[in-house]
């Protein structure tokens, strides 16, 4: 651990000099934040220097190397220090020692903060760094990909000579990082999904605070603060949901019985058999299926994925997502949405537009709903004004400055970008407008086959949700008004819902509102729509699965503040007997979310037993040395400036292709040189069919078993193949493998035992 703790401390301070470049265009869009805006400072710094970078690479200003990323950091601390001279607000404010020395407090607190959970979440992951299963070949991939390109668009290691046709910006993010800090991606990739973690918990910690400082008008003091700040960030990072309470059942494990899964009241023990089964079920249950638990469908959440540790598009958007909220809340508490409507430069929606751009290029439905978010907030908060819902002009103009903004800002990327989903189709669509034969549309509306029907079962939604339905309703409920009750005055738990818009609600409680049916609308929409992609059985599982996310980050968020202000006795003047009502209908179920992580993480890092290393490719030197080896070799001459490999513009290698989430396809993700094809079905989906796949797949096998030397030929030279790999797995998959050929073809390399890179001629 202490060689590892050193790169965690090198890997820091980068991302300290990071957020430093952005803490002065960050203090301009926080300005009433309680801290500024500090713990935002390093999102902010990584998406404005990445962009930079992005955009200088892909109109070919600049290559992408070290030296840019520091011209890009110079350009941002530039921009945020011209603006924040020009700054009327910070011209106009005195600064004193008293200011300062808050600031300086808050920048020592915000840091501690934040390297603790950085190294925290490091150590946990040091136990399973294993850059394999699920995602990660494909994330590490395309991350390498990008390291070794000069310019963008990055091309597709599974996909020659095409760009990637994927929402990558995260992963290009990481790059940048990477290539600031100067460390290897095979420990960076880890490092990355730590510092999601880091930005997760603090800046959720930052949001839950500042709600709070506004919310209760300062009648909570600086403790209840923090506290609810942290009740905030362990539910958006780690908290589960209520599926939880399968690990007090008999249970089930892995994929459900034959019928679905089953009630969790009918897999109840006897009340003799409690004490003596009740550990079984808690070494029984099985994590995952917390995001598995509908049936054909997905429905994960940031705690899962911190486990699962794929560095994935939703968990790279994660700090662009908490910083548009975070802006959602400084454009439209009480006391600063005067002043930035009468803001003349407009800069905080400008910004917000570029965040929207960003998730668009990150994960690109997160980018709709925060669009659709902002106009639902900005429509709502007018409305509640008459006379600032009159001025359309004003309104019009803000949302259309936010949208063109994220189109010029997505435009790098939507310039080679192909959407893989066809449009909206109907779940369930009635029999007279299903076909059965064939899909067909109205507009963006498709119908499919009635056997299109999935329904989520009210006990399961209820599972999953419940928790946070139960502190939205609380809130919604709970009007500061007085009932007499028996010649007092107290308030009521459960009162009449008055409109939304009832004035004893504050602006930010106004908000929350927004949040939480919106929230709601998200998790709805897929009982009655989904995106269609090429998944024939699980058609609602992406869109279940990525509307369901951004729902569980502002359910927690709406929660954390329900609960810390429900329980705040000067707030909410209720009965007593309403109070202990509220926490005895919240502990069972808030107990259920917050086990969550105690399971998934004793499950996937082995109880937290044995540290291992924060390097992610030791499995491969375990498991396939000869292998690894033979990618270190690829490796060094990509980076060796001397290396003859080095004047080749495009070029391949080939090696097995194989199913998803296997080993299959470990050359090119590991060295980033693209292969005739990776993994056919992810690029089944990103290219929209599998007739552009199959044929691939078929040459991939005459390379490696045909006894035709002239169409390998033909074949190698229509990809520009330089390499040809010989090993573990193409050994395993071609049993007909003709090795006199694959010698004829090009002269041996590399050799380790059993596995062998022959190098091909290229024609000029």
């Amino acid at each position: 651990m202490g060689s590892d703790f050193g790169l965690v401390l090198v890997w820091w301070a980068m991302l300290f000099l990071v957020g430093a470049a952005a803490w002065p265009l960050t203090k301009r869009l926080f300005t009433f934040w309680y801290d500024q805006g500090y713990l935002f400072s390093k999102a902010v710094g990584m998406a404005v220097v990445t962009w930079i970078v992005y955009a200088a690479g892909t109109i070919r200003v600049l290559s992408f190397s070290q030296t840019s990323v520091w011209v890009s950091l110079v350009v941002v601390l530039g921009i945020g220090m011209i603006l924040h001279k020009i700054d009327k607000t910070h011209r106009s404010n005195k600064t004193n020692k008293t200011n300062w020395r808050r600031e300086i407090k808050n920048i020592i607190f915000g840091e501690v903060f934040f390297f603790a959970a950085l190294l925290l979440w490091s150590w946990v992951k040091g136990h399973e760094p294993s850059i394999r299963g699920l995602e990660k070949f494909m994330d590490y991939g395309f991350m390498q990909s990008i390291l070794n390109s000069s310019y963008f668009p990055p091309p597709d290691m599974w996909y020659p000579p095409y760009p990637i046709n994927y929402y990558y910006f995260g992963h290009l993010v990481t790059a940048v990082l990477t290539k600031l800090s100067g460390m290897d991606l095979a420990v960076t990739f880890n490092l990355m999904l730590a510092t999601i973690f880091a930005l997760c918990l603090t800046m959720s910690f930052s949001i839950g605070r500042q709600l709070l400082r506004i919310g209760l008008m300062r009648q909570i003091g600086l403790m209840g603060q923090i506290g609810g700040g942290l009740l905030t960030a362990f539910l958006v990072t780690l908290a589960g949901n209520m599926q939880t309470i399968y690990a007090f059942t008999q249970g089930y494990s892995g994929d459900p019985p034959a019928g679905g899964v089953k009630p969790f009241w009918s897999l109840l023990w006897k009340a003799s058999e409690v004490w003596q089964k009740f550990p079984e079920g808690l070494n029984r249950y099985w994590y995952a299926n917390a995001t598995r638990f509908i049936p054909l469908t997905i429905h994960e959440f940031p705690g899962y994925s911190f486990v699962v540790s794929d560095v994935h598009g939703h968990v790279l958007s994660i700090p662009f997502v908490l910083l548009a909220i975070g802006l959602l809340i400084q454009i439209f508490s009480h006391k600063t949405y005067e002043a930035h409507r009468s803001c003349t430069n407009n800069m905080i929606y400008v910004f917000y537009g570029f965040l929207v751009g960003v998730l668009l290029m990150t994960n690109a439905l997160d980018g709709l709903i925060y669009l659709a978010l902002f106009v639902a907030v900005i429509l709502a908060v007018n409305m509640s004004d008459r006379s600032h819902w009159t001025n359309w002009k004003e309104t019009g103009k803000n949302i259309g400055l936010v949208v063109l903004t994220a189109i010029t800002t997505g435009l790098p990327f939507l310039s080679h970008f192909t959407s893989f989903v066809n449009g909206v189709a109907v779940n369930c669509p009635p029999a007279f407008l299903a076909n059965t034969s064939a899909s067909w549309r109205i507009g963006p509306i498709i119908f499919e086959g009635v056997e299109k029907c999935q329904r989520s079962p009210l006990w399961m939604m209820w599972l999953l949700w419940g928790f946070f339905i139960f502190c939205g309703g609380v809130l919604l409920a709970s009007k500061r008004q007085s009932v007499k009750v028996s010649g007092t005055k107290k308030i009521g738990l459960i009162r009449q819902i008055g409109p939304i818009w009832n004035n004893n609600f504050t602006q930010i409680e106004r908000l929350l509102i927004i949040f939480f049916f919106f929230s709601l609308a998200l998790i709805i929409f897929p009982e009655f729509f989904y995106f269609k992609d090429i998944y024939p059985a699980h058609f609602r599982s992406n869109t279940m699965f990525k509307l369901g996310y951004q729902a569980f980050i502002l359910f927690s968020i709406v929660a954390g503040y329900t609960i810390v202000t429900f329980a705040n006795k000067t707030r909410m003047k209720i009965a007593n007997r309403s109070r202990i009502l509220f926490f005895i209908l919240l502990l069972p179920q808030l107990f259920l979310v917050s086990i969550f992580p105690i399971f998934a993480v004793r499950s996937y890092f082995n109880g937290l037993k044995n540290y291992e290393s924060i390097d992610g490719l030791g499995w491969l030197r375990r498991e396939y040395p000869e292998d690894y080896l033979a990618i270190q070799w690829l490796n060094d001459q990509i980076r060796n400036p001397k290396s003859e490999i080095r004047n080749y513009k495009r070029f391949t290698l080939v090696e097995a292709d194989g199913d998803s989430y296997t080993d299959f396809a470990r050359f090119s993700a590991f060295t980033g040189i693209p292969t005739i094809i990776g993994w056919p079905v992810h690029e089944w989906l990103w290219r929209g069919s599998y007739d552009v796949v199959g044929p691939r797949r078929e040459e991939v096998r005459t390379i490696y078993e045909s006894s035709d030397i002239a169409e390998a030929k033909r074949i190698l030279d229509k990809y520009n193949v330089r390499y040809i790999v010989a090993g573990t797995l193409e050994r395993e998959k071609f049993k007909m493998i003709d090795e006199v050929k694959l010698q004829e073809l090009g002269r041996e390399v590399f050799r380790h035992m059993d596995t062998v890179i022959y190098e091909v001629s290229l024609q000029y």
